[in-house]
C-alpha cells in the first residue's frame, strides 16, 4: 500500500532575529563591563595589601638586622621620604647597612600619623626613619597608611609600636606610652611550692 507522503515547509526554518542577536550581545558586553571594574578593584585592593606587606616586611627585616647586629648608630631603620616608596638601611649580605629604595605598586601613596593623633602626614613634606635600637625597639609608635588613588578600594595600615611590634591592618587609640618593666625580684617564698620526687 501506498501511503501519501507529507511535505514538510521549508519556508518556516526557525531561527534567532537580529533584534535577539542584539539583545544577547548587549547583554554580555554589559556582564562583561561588570566583571572588568570589579577585576580592576580587586587587583587594586592586591596591590594595596601587597604594598602594606612589603613595607612590614622590610621594618621587620630592619629590626632583626638591629637585633642580629646589636647596632647602637642608627643604621638599621627605614627612611619614610616619599609618599610612593621607602628606603630601607639593612645589611643585605655584604655585613655593612646599605639603603636599598622600595617602590610602592603603581597608584597606592603612603602617609602616616604619630598617635594618639589623627592628623595625617605627607612623608614628602616631613619624611620619618623608624629607627631600631640593639634591643629592636622604636623611639615612637607609627601608623603608616596605605591608599589606592580609586575610590572604593579599603585602605591598609601598619603599625610600628615603640617595643618595635608591628600589627598590619588595625587602629590605636588612646594615649601611647613604651611599656615600663615590672619589679621581677622575689623577695619571698611565700607560694613557691616545693616539687618533691
Amino acid at each position: 500500500m501506498n501511503f501519501p507522503q507529507k511535505q514538510t515547509k521549508h519556508n518556516s526554518a526557525a531561527g534567532f532575529s537580529l533584534v535577539e542577536m542584539l539583545i544577547v550581545i548587549a547583554i554580555i558586553g554589559i556582564l562583561s563591563l561588570v566583571a572588568l571594574f570589579n577585576f580592576q578593584r580587586s587587583k587594586r585592593s592586591f596591590d594595596v595589601s601587597g604594598g602594606t606587606r612589603n613595607l612590614a616586611a622590610y621594618l621587620e627585616k630592619a629590626r632583626v638586622d638591629a637585633v642580629r647586629r646589636h647596632v647602637t648608630d642608627g643604621s638599621a631603620r627605614v627612611d619614610i621620604n616619599s609618599a610612593t616608596s621607602f628606603t630601607a638601611n639593612i645589611d643585605f649580605g655584604s655585613g655593612l647597612a646599605t639603603a636599598r629604595t622600595i617602590n610602592l605598586p603603581v597608584g597606592t601613596t603612603l602617609s602616616y600619623t604619630l598617635p594618639p593623633a589623627a592628623t595625617a602626614i605627607d612623608p614628602g613634606t616631613t619624611p620619618i626613619s623608624v629607627t631600631y635600637d640593639w634591643r629592636g625597639r622604636t623611639a615612637t609608635t607609627v601608623l603608616f597608611r596605605l591608599t589606592d588613588s580609586i575610590a572604593g578600594v579599603d585602605s591598609s595600615t601598619v603599625i610600628v609600636g615603640p617595643a618595635g611590634d608591628l600589627s598590619t591592618d588595625s587602629t590605636v587609640t588612646g594615649p601611647v606610652t613604651a611599656p615600663t618593666p615590672q619589679n621581677t625580684t622575689v623577695t619571698t617564698t611565700t607560694g613557691i611550692k616545693v616539687m618533691q620526687y
